[in-house]
């Protein structure tokens, strides 16, 4: 049913901007915390202090966000004219807060003090069909009758996500005056791109008083006797479908439980000796539920919260690729709707060539309005390789026939796109140069103005083309020539191993620096090494391009103390000019990354770095709330009793931050299925040291559920399997030498 606008046009009274501009707000603020609630619907979330309030008003990293727009930013709690003391704050998964407050300061009627910690509140919030619920429950444990004047403030900014990052705006859209009724209060905005978005508060019970947008209650609190307050705050986008208004509290409650029990019962369990690490698996398993966007009758996995809760094309594929251990449904539908949005045109506004994977899908008014070109965005020249990579590795744990053939012509003109857009000069690399003039100057991961340089800091000049991009491109040509020759394409299969060997020889010859013993981590425009030891070629283990000695020579680099923190490996050497632990891309630590070389490492049988990394990021995620691993954070130097440093604005969660964990753990186990001959091989299993033993249980091999224990005992590690429910499946259990 399509939304209804819920303001009368003769009731709308426009008004001028009544917020801050953003760029500004953004500047003055103080950086995210690594601490802040956060719940998760899709492309729902809301961000809160630890309070459950969006304080400071308009800051970025708070707030109620929807379809791209922040559609509340304020929430403020006071009792009695004062903020509450928060006693204690919790998540339930990633859908559901519990907070404990206390009054902060406040009087009896015959006007001295309240005791302290003898008013509790206790603050749930909820989302659910993205609906915000705020419950409020008081209780007096005073031997008298408390009278507590109980404030909400709020604010709907309705600000495009890119404003809330900083972005200046030439124009805005059109503010209105609110519209308050006794149990409402309605904010109406209609954006550059003609749509209107409300923000629906309704209170209940009904305020004695709302002035401004403020809503006030005065609530008499008999002693050891309990009151509650509900609201609820419902984002409308006009022409989508209306939202609910008034549920139950605890009937959506139970409804979000049921829902994420079902969907994790289909996953992998995963249990061990150490309760830490279990939480940390747990953590990891409800972002990759939260962070699912629905698509027709698939979903998607977004990116990241606050700033990346859309899909992405890289950070989707790469999750998907890392979660395959935990749930190859993830990777399967991942795979469907990126496909589905894959390039048709050539369209230099949107970096958009025929073959391509997007990069960004934005749904907000400024992508709307034409002001920045993401809806869709394809300005990454890392996508359509990598999805190629996922198409591979999701048949090889699934075997889905189905999945394949759906998707062979995606296939088809996503390698036709490597050869014939992706290759700008014909040198027989894949380079980028944007040609949108609002688009991404670096389009790989490393996706800041500033990431790709030269030693002496010289900015590279693109066509830049990445050493992990032609590593990449080497594993789709490769892995495809087995997909395609199973698929009855003989011809294109021995054409596309016959380019796979030759991208690696030729890759080892332009990209390798001889006088410092390692790959550049790219070539410029004058086809210039940028003779940087960086983390780049640690993506070049996970595609399996180098020669045996070549892949040891860059794993021992990396292990060396100025790549590797103590807490991770860098994005870039300590060594370098350029190096800047407190930076995006130019010598932080990102977990992701450093699961990817992990990977390569125990794909080339190189499991003692592997594990040191595995157990490095555990560490650290151990001073992270839930045990979650964020975006990133910063490369300073480990030293006895430091805590990792945080990156200010770092995304938690982070998908493939999540993602890190899973792709650790199949990597240091072996684990090397091949559903498609029902068989799962497992190649020199080792657990790290913090884990003395490992259950898994319900893993999808194929049609197959398999559960397998491991055990180590010093330095060996130990396989049993346990049960394999459904098809036969044969389980290969090797050691091989190191």
């Amino acid at each position: 049913m399509g939304a209804k606008l819920i303001i009368p046009p003769q009731e709308l009274v426009e008004i001028p901007c009544p917020y801050p501009e953003p760029r500004i707000a953004y500047q003055n603020a103080e950086p995210r915390k690594v601490n802040n609630l956060t719940l998760i619907d899709g492309k729902t979330f809301l961000s809160t202090t630890l309070a459950g309030d969006i304080m400071p008003p308009g800051a970025p990293d708070v707030g109620f966000f929807h379809q791209d727009t922040r559609f509340l930013s304020r929430l403020e709690l006071r009792v009695d004219g004062y903020r509450t003391v928060v006693l204690s704050s919790s998540n339930e998964q990633t859908f559901a807060s519990q907070v404990e407050l206390t009054t902060g300061r406040s009087t009896l009627r015959t006007s001295y003090e309240i005791p302290e910690n003898t008013v509790h509140i206790r603050r749930e919030q909820l989302l659910s069909s993205d609906v915000l619920y705020d419950y409020l429950t008081f209780e007096n444990f005073n031997f008298n009758e408390l009278e507590l004047a109980v404030e909400l403030a709020y604010e709907a900014d309705c600000m495009d996500v890119f404003q809330v990052r900083g972005v200046a705006r030439r124009e805005f859209g059109r503010y209105y005056k609110p519209i308050v009724q006794r149990d409402s209060i309605v904010f109406h905005y209609c954006g550059r791109d003609g749509v209107g978005r409300d923000t629906i508060i309704r209170l209940a019970p009904e305020p004695e008083q709302i002035r401004g947008t403020t809503a006030r209650w005065r609530l008499r609190l008999p002693p050891f006797k309990r009151l509650q307050l509900q609201t609820t705050v419902v984002p409308q986008v006009e022409g989508q479908p209306t939202r609910a208004g008034r549920p139950d509290f605890g009937q959506q409650a139970r409804s979000r439980r049921e829902i994420f029990a079902h969907w994790e019962a289909q996953c992998t369990h995963f249990s061990s000796t150490n309760r830490i690490f279990d939480q940390m698996v747990g953590a990891a398993k409800s972002d990759f539920h939260a962070l699912q966007i629905p698509e027709g009758k698939e979903h998607v996995i977004a990116a990241g919260i606050p700033w990346f809760a859309t899909m992405f094309g890289r950070d989707s594929i790469i999750a998907a690729y890392q979660s395959l251990f935990m749930s190859p449904q993830l990777a399967m539908e991942t795979l469907r709707v990126l496909a589905r949005y894959q390039g048709r045109e050539l369209n230099d506004w949107r970096d958009e060539e025929p073959g391509k994977i997007l990069h960004e899908y934005r749904a907000g008014e400024m992508t709307r309005a034409g002001e920045v070109p993401f809806g869709p965005y394809y300005g990454s020249a890392d996508a359509t390789p990598l999805w190629l990579v996922l198409l591979s590795e999701t048949y090889n744990w699934t075997a889905d026939e189905q999945l394949a053939r759906d998707l062979l012509p995606h296939a088809y003109r996503a390698l036709e796109w490597i050869d014939r857009h992706g290759d700008l000069d014909g040198d027989g690399f894949v380079e980028y140069a944007r040609r949108s003039p609002r688009g991404l100057a670096n389009q790989g991961w490393k996706d800041s103005w500033d990431a790709i340089m030269h030693r002496d800091g010289e900015v590279a000049r693109a066509p830049i083309a990445l050493c992990e991009i032609q590593g990449y491109v080497y594993e789709a040509k490769y892995r495809m020539a087995s997909l395609m020759r199973a698929f009855g394409d003989p011809a294109l299969a021995d054409k596309l191993k016959k380019e796979a060997a030759e991208m690696a020889k030729r890759f080892d010859k332009a990209f390798w620096m001889p006088a410092r013993g390692f790959y550049a981590m790219a070539l410029d425009r004058d086809k210039r090494q940028c003779q940087v030891v960086s983390y780049n070629p640690g993506h070049l283990l996970f595609t399996r391009m180098l020669p045996l000695e070549r892949a040891r020579l860059v794993t021992q680099r990396f292990m060396r103390p100025d790549m590797f923190s103590g807490w991770g490996l860098r994005t870039i050497s300590r060594e370098e000019r350029i190096f800047n632990p407190l930076s995006y891309h130019r010598g932080s630590v990102w977990p992701h990354d450093n699961s990817i070389a992990a990977h390569g490492m125990a794909l080339y049988e190189f499991r003692q770095p592997a594990n040191q990394v595995f157990s490095a990021l555990f560490q650290a995620a151990l001073n992270f709330r839930d045990y979650r691993l964020p975006e990133l954070f910063c490369g300073i130097e480990r030293r006895e009793h430091d805590e990792p440093v945080h990156y200010p604005v770092s995304c938690s969660p982070q998908a493939w931050a999540s993602g890190a964990v899973f792709l650790l753990l199949s990597s240091v186990l072996g684990i090397r299925p091949s559903a498609h001959r029902r068989e799962l091989n497992i190649v020199n299993p080792t657990l790290p040291d913090f884990l003395d033993n490992l259950s898994v249980r319900n893993m999808r091999v194929g049609n197959s559920r398999v559960g397998l224990d491991f055990t180590r005992r010093g330095e060996r590690t130990f396989c049993n399997v346990v049960d394999i429910e459904g098809e036969r499946l044969l389980v290969n259990i090797a050691f091989k030498n190191r």
